[in-house]
C-alpha cells in the first residue's frame, strides 16, 4: 500500500485548524474545562462537574450524529482551505472524489439506538447530513459511513486503497468525528467506571474532536504538483477478541497488527521513530500496552522512539484520535521535529480489535 496525504483538517479542544492544533500539542498546551452538564460527586454531599475538553463553542448545542455531523463538517473545511481544494462549481473533481465517514463504535447502551434495530441511522443522521452541509457535489455512490471507533482510520485506508485501485475515484476524503462530552455518553462512561473523578483516579477524560484526511496515489499527487507530508506506508486491522479475553491475548493481538507493518529489519534492525498510541488513562490499554513491549522488545527499539499519547493534552477523542495522530506525524514531518523518517499509529478499540499504520515521511 502507498497512499499520499495530500490534505488534513482538524477541530479539537485546542484549536480550530491543523495549524493552530498541531502547534498546541507540540508545545504540551491543553484547555480542559468543567462540563457543567454532568456532575460526579466530590466529598460526601457534594458535587462538581466533570472535567473535559470540548471544541467550544464548536458543536455545543449538538449531540450524538449532530456533534459528529458538526465536527467533521468543520475538520472538511479547515482542509478545503488549506489544501486550496477545488470550488464545488467543479464537479469533474468532486465526482471522482470519494468520501468515507468514520463514527463511534455503536453501543446501545450509550447511544440509546443499535445498527441492528436501525440499520439505515448512520447514514440517515449522519452521512447524508454530512455530505448536504458540505455543500459539494460528491457522488452519493462513492460515499460510506463506517462504526468502528479507535479502529476507524485502519479499515478507511484500507477500503480508500480499494476504491482507488478499482479506479472509481481519484482520491478518498477520510472525515472522523466523535464526542464523549455529552450528558449521555459521560452518564455511560460513568455507569462503566470509565471516567476519571475526584474519586476515580484512573480512568479517561472525555473529549471531542473531527478530523479530516485526503489521500491520493502518490503519482497522481505528483501529477497534480501537489505536496504530501506523509504517506501511508502499511495498515494491518486485526479482528474482535473472544468474549473474556485476558489483557494478555489484547496486547498479543495489538503487537501481532504492529509487527504486519513494521518495515523490513534494515539497519538499524529496530523500529525507531514516533510512536503514537491511544492511550487515554484506562488501566486495561495500559496493561494492553505493557505486553506489546514486552513482545516487540526485538522490534521496536523504545528507548530511541518517541511515545506519544495525545489524550493527554484532548481527552479521550475515540474515532478521531487516529486521525489526529496521523496529523500529529504529518506535522512533525514538516517542521522538522519527528524523530525518524517513520511514525507507527498504533489504536485499540473499546471492542478490543487492533489496528496499526506506518507513515513515513512524504516526497
Amino acid at each position: 500500500m502507498k497512499l499520499a496525504v495530500t490534505g488534513l483538517g482538524l477541530v479539537t479542544s485546542v484549536g480550530h485548524g491543523v495549524v493552530g492544533t498541531c502547534t498546541a500539542l507540540r508545545a504540551g498546551l491543553s484547555c480542559p474545562r468543567p462540563l457543567p452538564a454532568f456532575t460526579v460527586e466530590d466529598e460526601p454531599g457534594e458535587a462538581t462537574p466533570v472535567t473535559g475538553f470540548p471544541a467550544a463553542p464548536f458543536a455545543e448545542g449538538f449531540f450524538q450524529t449532530g456533534a459528529w455531523v458538526r465536527l467533521a463538517s468543520g475538520a472538511f473545511e479547515d482542509l478545503r482551505d488549506s489544501a486550496a481544494m477545488p470550488p464545488r462549481t467543479d464537479a469533474q473533481f468532486w465526482h471522482r472524489t470519494g468520501l468515507l465517514a468514520l463514527a463511534p463504535l455503536i453501543d446501545e447502551e450509550r447511544f440509546g439506538w443499535s445498527l441492528q434495530a436501525l440499520p439505515k441511522a448512520l447514514e440517515s443522521f449522519y452521512l447524508r447530513p454530512l455530505v448536504s452541509l458540505m455543500d459539494v457535489p460528491i457522488q452519493a455512490d462513492n460515499t460510506r459511513a463506517l462504526a468502528l471507533g479507535h479502529c476507524g482510520l485502519a479499515a478507511a485506508l484500507q477500503q480508500a486503497d480499494a476504491m482507488l485501485s478499482s479506479r472509481a475515484v481519484d482520491r478518498v476524503l477520510v472525515l472522523a468525528a466523535d464526542s464523549y462530552v455529552d450528558p449521555e455518553s459521560l452518564a455511560w462512561l460513568a455507569l462503566r467506571r470509565r471516567l476519571k473523578s475526584p474519586q476515580r483516579q484512573v480512568g479517561l477524560m472525555p473529549g471531542e474532536a473531527g478530523a479530516a484526511v485526503l489521500v491520493e496515489r502518490p503519482v497522481t499527487a505528483r501529477g497534480r504538483g501537489t505536496f504530501s507530508a506523509l504517506q501511508v506506508e502499511a495498515v494491518a486491522l486485526g479482528g474482535l477478541p473472544e468474549a473474556g479475553a485476558t489483557m494478555a491475548q489484547l496486547g498479543r493481538s495489538l503487537a501481532e497488527s504492529l509487527q504486519r507493518v513494521l518495515p523490513a529489519p534494515a539497519a538499524p534492525p529496530r523500529f525507531q521513530g514516533d510512536v503514537y498510541l491511544d492511550l487515554n488513562g484506562e488501566a486495561w490499554r495500559a496493561q494492553a500496552w505493557g505486553h506489546v513491549q514486552v513482545l516487540l522488545a526485538d522490534a521496536l527499539d523504545l528507548p530511541r522512539c518517541r511515545v506519544l499519547h495525545l489524550a493527554s493534552s484532548l481527552g479521550e477523542t475515540g474515532t478521531a484520535s487516529a486521525p489526529v495522530s496521523l496529523a500529529a506525524a504529518a506535522w512533525g514531518f514538516f517542521r522538522g521535529h519527528a524523530t525518524g523518517e517513520h511514525a507507527l499509529l498504533s489504536s485499540l478499540s473499546d471492542a478490543g480489535q487492533p489496528a496499526a499504520v506506518l507513515l513515513t515521511r512524504g516526497a
